[in-house]
């Protein structure tokens, strides 16, 4: 019984699982993502983001698109900024930003969609004004927090498939 604590502590945690890939797919393709807002440099930050992440995670080597096994194809379709919070004086504190893209994951050997997504989110938020310990960022700061959250989300679906 001791021997298998490891295992089934493993497996609650959802750690030790394989992975939901086909057996076939090896590598996937990252071609820079589209983007069709008036935002530009974060369909590079996006494409950027994913590529760390699919990197770090080892599940499936970064090729190039002619020789993948698979590719992600996204398309960032909009750019958002609005107020988040505010001070006492009404006057806005703290910005959202919300990087809203079209993703799909294509199985090139086997010529098939894997998964869609119409409309996948990642945000982050950034303040504007200098409070108790928070220093002010830039709305960039905010684009790279949406942009990993986003290619996050991207790598667990493709390779865990939520």
């Amino acid at each position: 019984m001791i021997a298998l604590a490891p295992v089934l502590l493993s497996l609650s945690c959802g750690y030790g699982l394989s992975s939901k890939l086909n057996p076939h797919i090896k590598t996937v393709a990252v071609p820079l993502f589209e983007n069709v807002t008036l935002e530009k440099g974060i369909e590079e930050m996006v494409t950027d983001e994913l590529i760390d992440v699919l990197q770090e995670n080892r599940q499936l080597t970064i090729t190039g698109e002619r020789s993948a096994d698979s590719v992600i194809l996204g398309k960032i379709i909009e750019y958002k900024q609005t107020p988040y919070s505010y001070d006492a004086n009404e006057e806005v504190q703290e910005y959202k930003v919300e990087i809203i893209v079209r993703v799909e994951y294509d199985d090139r050997k086997k010529r098939k969609t894997l998964w869609k997504e119409e409309r996948m989110l990642g945000w982050g938020t950034y303040f504007v004004i200098e409070t108790a310990g928070q220093e002010v960022e830039e709305e960039s700061d905010a684009q790279l927090r949406a942009a990993q959250m986003l290619a996050e989300d991207i790598k667990t679906k493709t390779v865990e498939g939520w």
